[in-house]
């Protein structure tokens, strides 16, 4: 009866961890490729956002220059200077080929 006893104590320990060995790899094997889903969107999104970051930065400094074209003359002259063939009379242009 005792040997009976022990065998079966023997067979319930390995049936659970039998058992803790199948839970914790279910639990390891569906973890893990969520986790690195996880860790691609995170980084996804920090470049998303340092696109957004440089998009506005270039937002602001297309405003400030729309707004200097609006109100500063000199500006505005300098920008039609640079892009296009206009001059003063008795200027002379000189254009450098790059």
């Amino acid at each position: 009866m005792a040997a009976q006893t022990r065998v079966l104590k023997t067979t319930n320990k390995m049936i659970i961890a039998a058992i803790f060995i199948a839970v914790a790899l279910v639990f390891f094997a569906t973890y893990l490729p969520e986790k690195h889903k996880l860790d691609k969107l995170l980084h996804d999104l920090e470049m998303a956002k340092n696109r957004e970051a440089d998009a506005e930065g270039r937002l602001d400094y297309l405003k400030i220059k729309l707004n200097a074209l609006k109100v500063d003359p000199a500006f505005l002259e300098i920008q039609a200077r640079d892009r296009l063939p206009f001059s003063r009379p008795g200027e002379t242009i000189f254009q450098i080929e790059r």
